[in-house]
């Protein structure tokens, strides 16, 4: 029977934040070199969680410590016993934090989107997704040392040989081999099996990238090799997956690993994917003779083309996240991350020897709908090999499980406060979730990986489906009358769109009710989220989900927020220089109708009115909703079909996947940008199209003493965004031993702690105060402040004003009680031989009841002990 000795929480307080980023875990969970400690991101908190896991006798982990880092950290290593480096996603740096003192001693800028750190040969290698890009820092002195370009899309996770002589970074988004052929080359459409729908439209059409028909290269990159004594690229691998999310070392073969998934968008229309579109693998790249990958597949026993299949559902392995190996290397752990589950794997054939449920916690159990979904996304072995530590993202809570009888022990919060706000936990299953398809192996995310996109396009058409009409205008040529627009559902190839900042596409849609005033996907056919129900059924082979389900999930879609715009200037104002061109007056030409007729259709903010247009605007067979420009820059660059030249993506920025250059051709409307610098600029522009989130959202700095005066203009550009309610401004900071908050209160220009009783302070006196403590200064979402900058729960009272619980200690005979109230979870009880320390945690076990938290243990021999109560952070 399953012992729980922790019981999860879902109450939240009513005022959390109500948008947020749906961070890209890599590697979530750590262990320091001893195996004495656990380190644990908590992305909703921005915090990095610290865990004794010392005494074996103990399965939980005791939370010892809190670190506020940057936002959405997605990713940490231990460097040593007492420091540790974690990446930041959104703040797009890598904070370095002492363990022991709890403080943060460093914050390294580094381009867009970091997602993984990795330790090797005495230097730090940090990915840069965004960017594609790797930085390297000397791991000691943290001086950069290089940047190595990657050619490949959204290189990730990272690991080593064992020697330390190579780091292998794997791409996440590093396609298929399949590219686009253009409308205009591609064979007409089959005829429709609904024998009353008219001939289909001429469409393009996918095909692998060796077709005869296409004359440039896609390129197939999966994972880089790199030396790590000359920062040199030895080789690139291939033939692994379409999307990679871990790679590891075996442990004895010196083999490279990868957890991925293989999509089948070569398969045309709807009904032939139905429930088979994404295979999920583990693969084997030898390193020795050809590097010839070898697939195991997770689910080899499912019934994939017949739906629905319960007994599929319970067994099957979906989107796998995260990946170790014991230390024997006999054995590999994998986590399904859209299935909630936790595979064991025989190495040596890649069978799966046995699964773990994460989401049924222990013999108490809890319901299994997709509200209650953990989300399995990183895993560590403990260092004995008797406890695997999984990370869950969903939950932000951490599950215990016996490696050798496969059995839960325990399920613990990641950390003392976690903020998600409660509809993003109610609707977030409902993406993510793979038990909802007829065969358990297919998700909503299983392309929009994260909420994104997976880079890729699909033939979603439908031969035996039906017309469907949507009212659109030519707004181009001034006429606002609606008029019929009639689609045919045989709608040839789509890229898949993200679904981050949906609400911000459309200044008005705040709620999923007032959702209906847009539309959703390239055509506009789409009224609502709401109007995706049929997906469940006819893409997934599930079933279709209640009206409370969808307007669930389509609320907690309109919490995500897009990243800020790398390319825009940090005071969210446009380059004049970018490319060799001036984007600032990119945006005039934009929005000059005598020029162009851009912002006609691309309407600022978001860069879409929202207007189905005529088909001939872009050149087309079918009209399409004119989309937002605010990710052009995650796409643009990538795919180049000129004859003989290479692509790093097969897929383009047209709707189709084909188009390269910026801005796309139209039919009339571009004619008056008739230089190329004109152009140029207009391009520029796009590249640096505002997404909703302000530069100053994450941006952060830690100023060591001393360093104030240089620091100076990046803290007043942070106080004037928080000015200019583009962000909140937070610093967090140690003083004589104490985490303290504090945050910018643009009223008075001073900074207000979390401490009722103390008056605002200037930035200078603020510095002053810290002495020899280095402190933090971060741009959080506008609204954030008061959480991140001194009320941490939201209750109105502020941290340091927190009462202080009490510690009850009971004797028995043979036995110590330690009692302290329940809701102190940001406490866990220190013992010391004298009141002069030091003060060690207490591990004893600790259960819970309805009021209290208790820790037990035989009473210890002499000396005699003291015991207090410490807070986390």
């Amino acid at each position: 029977m399953h012992r729980l000795f922790l019981i999860v929480t879902l109450v939240l307080p009513a005022a959390a934040q109500l948008s947020q980023f749906e961070a890209r875990h890599t590697r979530p969970i750590a262990l320091t070199p001893d195996g004495k400690t656990l380190l644990a991101v908590n992305s909703p908190d921005s915090s990095l969680s610290i865990f004794d896991i010392s005494n074996p006798a103990r399965s939980a982990p005791l939370l010892i410590g809190e670190i506020p880092v940057g936002l959405e950290p997605v990713s940490v290593r231990a460097r040593t016993n007492g420091e540790a480096w974690v990446v930041n996603e959104v703040s797009d740096t890598v904070t370095v934090v002492s363990l022991s003192d709890g403080a943060v001693l460093d914050t390294l800028q580094v381009p867009d989107e970091p997602a993984d750190v990795h330790f090797a040969a005495g230097k730090a290698f940090v990915t840069c997704s965004g960017s594609r890009q790797l930085r390297v820092f000397d791991a000691v002195t943290r001086a950069l040392q290089a940047t190595i370009p990657l050619g490949g899309i959204a290189p990730r996770a990272m690991t080593s040989s064992a020697d330390g002589t190579k780091v292998f970074v794997s791409f996440q988004l590093s396609g298929n081999g399949t590219t686009i052929l253009p409308r205009t080359s591609a064979p007409a459409q089959p005829a429709p099996t609904n024998r009353s729908l008219p001939a289909a439209p001429r469409t393009a059409l996918i095909v692998a990238a060796t077709d005869s028909r296409i004359n440039w290269q896609v390129q197939d990159r999966d994972v880089a090799e790199i030396n790590t004594g000359t920062l040199a690229i030895t080789r690139y691998l291939s033939g692994t997956g379409t999307h990679l999310f871990d790679v590891q070392v075996h442990p004895v073969s010196g083999d490279l690993w990868t957890v991925n998934s293989e999509s089948l968008n070569l398969t045309r229309f709807e009904p032939n994917l139905r429930g088979q579109f994404s295979f999920h693998r583990l693969t084997r790249i030898p390193q020795t003779g050809s590097p010839t990958p070898v697939h195991f597949d997770l689910n080899p026993g499912i019934a994939r083309a017949i739906t629905p299949t319960p007994a599929s559902v319970a067994l099957a392995l979906a989107q796998p996240t995260g990946l170790v190996f014991n230390a024997a290397g006999t054995r590999a752990w994998v986590a399904a991350f859209n299935s909630d589950r936790v595979a064991e794997i025989d190495t040596a054939t890649g069978a799966v020897l046995g699964r773990v449920d994460v989401r049924i916690a222990g013999s108490a159990g809890l319901p299994t709908t997709p509200v209650y979904m953990r989300g399995p996304r990183g895993l560590v072995l403990s260092s004995t090999g008797g406890l695997l530590y999984v990370l869950n993202k969903l939950s932000n809570t951490i599950t215990v499980i016996n490696a050798g009888t496969r059995l839960i022990e325990t399920e613990g919060p990641v950390g003392s406060h976690d903020p998600t706000p409660l509809v993003v936990r109610q609707g977030r299953g409902f993406l993510f979730d793979a038990r909802l398809s007829g065969n358990g192996t297919i998700s909503c995310a299983t392309c929009h990986l994260d909420a994104d996109r997976d880079g890729l396009a699909w033939d979603l058409g439908d031969p035996g489906g039906q017309m469907v009409t949507v009212k659109g205008a030519a707004l181009s040529a001034h006429i606002i009358t609606l008029k019929d627009r009639t689609m045919h559902p045989m709608k040839g190839p789509m890229v898949t769109q993200t679904l981050r900042g949906l609400a911000t596409n459309n200044s008005s849609v705040t709620t999923p009710a007032a959702a209906t005033v847009t539309k959703f996907h390239w055509r506009g056919d789409k009224p609502t989220i709401q109007s995706f129900n049929p997906t469940f059924p006819d893409l997934m082979g599930g079933a279709l989900q209640s009206n409370a389900n969808m307007d669930a999930l389509a609320a907690y879609l309109l919490t995500i927020r897009l990243h800020p715009n790398p390319n825009r200037n940090p005071d969210r104002t446009l380059p004049t220089s970018l490319n060799g061109a001036n984007a600032s007056r990119g945006r005039d030409l934009f929005n000059d109708h005598l020029k162009s007729h851009c912002a006609t259709c691309h309407a600022l903010p978001s860069g879409t009115d929202q207007n189905i247009d005529l088909m001939r605007e872009v050149n087309g067979t079918q009209e399409m909703k004119n989309p937002s420009l605010r990710t052009v820059y995650q796409r643009a660059g990538l795919f180049n079909p000129v004859s003989g030249q290479t692509s790093l993506s097969g897929y383009g920025l047209g709707s189709d996947g084909f188009g390269s250059t910026l801005p796309l051709p139209h039919f009339y409307q571009l004619d008056d940008l008739n230089t190329t610098q004109e152009l140029a600029d207009v391009a520029a522009f796009m590249l640096c199209f505002d997404t909703g989130t302000a530069p100053a959202v994450g941006r952060t700095i830690t100023v060591k003493p001393g360093q104030s005066a240089a620091a100076a203009s990046e803290l007043s550009l942070l106080e004037t965004q928080a000015v200019a309610a583009a962000c909140d401004l937070v610093v967090r900071v140690r003083i004589a031993g104490q985490a303290r908050r504090f945050r910018y209160d643009i009223a008075t220009g001073l900074y207000r702690s979390d401490r009722s009783g103390e008056s605002g302070v200037t930035r200078a006196a603020l510095i002053a105060l810290t002495g020899s403590q280095p402190m933090t200064f971060t741009g959080v979402i506008p609204g954030d402040g008061i959480r991140l900058g001194g009320d941490r729960d939201l209750d109105g009272i502020v941290d340091a004003d927190e009462p202080l619980p009490v510690l009850g200690i009971e004797l028995s005979p043979s036995a110590l009680k330690l009692s302290w109230p329940v809701g102190a979870a940001d406490w866990f009880p220190q013992s010391a031989t004298t009141l002069a320390g030091p003060w060690l945690p207490w591990t004893a076990a600790t259960t819970q009841t309805s009021t209290m938290l208790r820790a037990e243990s035989p009473i210890p021999a002499d000396p005699a002990r003291f015991f207090r109560l410490h807070r986390t952070w």
